[in-house]
């Protein structure tokens, strides 16, 4: 994952990460109806924001506008646009096409900054971005929020003229709010899912209404030449003013955020999608603009997927996770990585494989707690003096969970959880101790340094490197360690207990005990000295340059901040702060000495803030200490 190098790139990002809800597809096929009436199977490798689309012999494909369907396609020379062959998609022209027409070219897809470029289009297409940086990183807003009670969403199912619904109300009413439920092969419904992960503390239920018949046909929708936004929402528009003019539906019943928001707005459509990915009735989560206000509350995002012959509970519960508990996704969108928590939470992958989507793995122990859903044991005696030491045990799915606190940024912690193969954790890769590394600071989109980290007992880093989504090395078995310098002792891109800084965090773990139900360990306890300042190493290229703290910006409520630069002595680096304000970021101190080693001391008032470490010339690597 690149940093961001401009300021238009970094303020098409300003959008809110707990609205940035992506489903997420692995080998995903769906079928499309050619303009001669063909119908072909497509497959799916991506999200919401940036698919490949291939055929079944992995092929690239593409939907042409001016064909009106489905193409051949290859990459252009520079990486950084698909390109028609203007050969329709079908089983009868396969074997015409020259080398030629489908080179090799199309295999590797597009480059990687082209993909981060169309992830940011896609996410400003639904989500339009904010004039503040305030909630780039929404899931720090409020870390101790909890999500409790009895939630009531609403869930709208339409039909259309030409294609009525072959799933009744009555299956949505017990997919999504009976305690025990079996049917299309789920293990739970989604209210189900939601009791148990939360043990009991959460109830969220649907209100499902009647069938309401569009206006028009479904292939008005389904236009595969208008963006996935432009007709879903005009349909979804429709229904709430059937459902408020018509049928005299009190929106006041339904559960609201702090903005008198829908809190759980869900619509389910007959049939398949009929349209290309992210056109048409595509599935997809976004805001509803304009908003629909009833009854003193108003709409705000909405998931729309279609009920095709059977449902399955996966991507329902996974963007529930959005909608009603704001977590953020926890998988890479630009497909630089599959993420680093991959298969393992809920937010990740774990709720859209073959048997997953039926029984989706749990949150990972960081959302149970901020959710209220866990008892948290902290661990580090330099937060707590009394916290326990010497040979302890964890459960699986017992709704607790240990932490281990960042004394010198409280929103950085390691969790620690026994995951056995079983209960909800049925279909999790593999068993044993798993280890969070959780700092708010991060990114899902940067592998190297993500929201919530996996660190991997093999030290592979297979997920972070695109090698698959999790497999049975991952957690850690019997007499498996995890310290400062164990699995690997690597300060960029390893598996130890060091804190994101560098820092040593003092946490030791040892003698882990073969996978379990209960799993017992040694944890040694070390309290050390919090540092002075935070620490922050980075390498630049010739007239190169890196936002700090980690690519992003954090906000200060005043005083002075110090900032201390040094790079190589035979290069010219240079250091300037930032501020947000008048919708930009404003220079407001720089140091720019023709040597490497630079300071600033600037006396701030409260606001964002952000550092520019930039090369005027030479290259290197840098380290940035900061005071504040």
């Amino acid at each position: 994952m690149k940093l961001v190098k401009s300021l238009a790139a970094f303020s098409s990002l300003m959008i809110p990460t707990l609205s940035l809800a992506a489903i997420p597809y692995q080998n995903e096929e769906y079928q499309f109806t050619q303009p001669n009436g063909e119908v072909i199977s497509i497959f799916l490798q991506g999200n919401t924001y940036y698919a490949e689309q291939r055929t079944r012999d992995g092929r690239l494909v593409i939907f042409d506008k001016s064909k009106g369907g489905m193409v051949y396609a290859s990459v252009n020379k520079s990486g950084t646009d698909f390109v028609s062959s203007g050969i329709l998609v079908s089983q009868q022209s396969d074997m015409t096409l020259s080398t030629s027409q489908l080179n090799a070219d199309q295999a590797s897809g597009l480059s990687a900054e082209a993909i981060q470029n169309l992830v940011v289009q896609k996410q400003n297409e639904l989500l339009p971005a904010l004039e503040s940086p305030l909630l780039v990183h929404t899931q720090t807003a409020d870390m101790s929020t909890q999500v409790a009670g009895n939630i009531k969403g609403l869930t709208i199912i339409i039909d259309f003229p030409d294609e009525k619904g072959s799933i009744t109300k009555s299956q949505v009413e017990r997919f999504l709010n009976d305690r025990n439920y079996t049917e299309f092969g789920n293990a739970q419904s989604v209210r189900g899912y939601f009791l148990e992960v939360s043990d009991n503390k959460l109830d969220y239920t649907n209100t499902v209404t009647a069938y309401y018949t569009a206006k028009k046909n479904k292939s008005y929708y389904a236009d595969s030449s208008l963006s996935s936004t432009v007709r879903s929402q005009e349909l979804i528009k429709e229904a709430l003013d059937w459902l408020e003019y018509q049928q005299g539906f009190d929106f006041s019943t339904l559960s609201t955020n702090g903005s008198s928001q829908i809190r759980g707005l869900n619509i389910f459509y007959a049939g398949n999608s009929d349209s290309a990915w992210s056109k048409g009735l595509w599935p997809h989560m976004a805001r509803l603009s304009p908003r629909f206000c009833a009854d003193g509350v108003c709409t705000d995002r909405y998931q729309i997927t279609d009920m095709r012959a059977s449902l399955s509970i996966g991507t329902f519960v996974h963007e529930s996770g959005h909608l009603i508990t704001n977590w953020p996704d926890l998988y890479d969108y630009d497909g630089s990585s599959h993420g680093s928590v991959a298969s393992y939470g809920v937010m990740g992958f774990g709720a859209i494989g073959t048997t997953n989507k039926f029984r989706p793995t749990p949150p990972v122990a960081h959302f149970r707690a901020i959710a209220g859903w866990d008892t948290v044991t902290e661990l580090n005696p330099a937060i707590d003096a009394n916290a326990p030491t010497g040979t302890l045990t964890h459960t699986s799915g017992s709704h607790t969970s240990y932490k281990w606190t960042n004394p010198s940024n409280r929103n950085e912690a390691f969790y620690i959880e026994a995951i056995h193969q079983s209960g909800q954790n049925t279909e999790q890769p593999s068993q044993g101790l798993a280890i969070w590394h959780v700092d708010t600071r991060g990114s899902n989109s940067n592998e190297w340094f993500p929201y919530i980290q996996m660190e991997h007992a093999d030290g592979n880093r297979d997920p972070e490197n695109n090698r698959n989504r999790g497999d049975g090395t991952d957690l850690f078995v019997a007499n498996g360690e995890f310290s400062n310098l164990y699995p690997n002792s690597l300060s960029s891109k390893g598996t130890n207990s060091l804190w994101w800084n560098g820092a040593d965090s003092g946490l030791a773990i040892s003698s882990i005990s073969a996978p379990a139900q209960t799993i017992s360990f040694n944890l040694e306890s070390n309290v050390v000295e919090p540092p002075k300042g935070d620490t922050y190493r980075g390498t630049l290229s010739d007239k190169g340059q890196q936002i700090q703290p980690n690519g992003s910006w954090f906000q200060y409520s005043g005083g002075t901040i110090k900032l201390d630069l040094t790079g190589p002595n035979n290069a010219d680096f240079d250091l300037k702060l930032e501020r947000w304000q008048g919708g930009r970021w404003t220079q407001v101190s720089i140091s720019e000495t023709p040597t490497s080693v630079e300071s600033i001391s600037y006396t701030a008032t409260s606001g964002y803030y952000r550092i520019v470490v930039y090369s005027y010339s030479g290259a290197g690597d840098y380290t940035l200490t900061v005071n504040k």
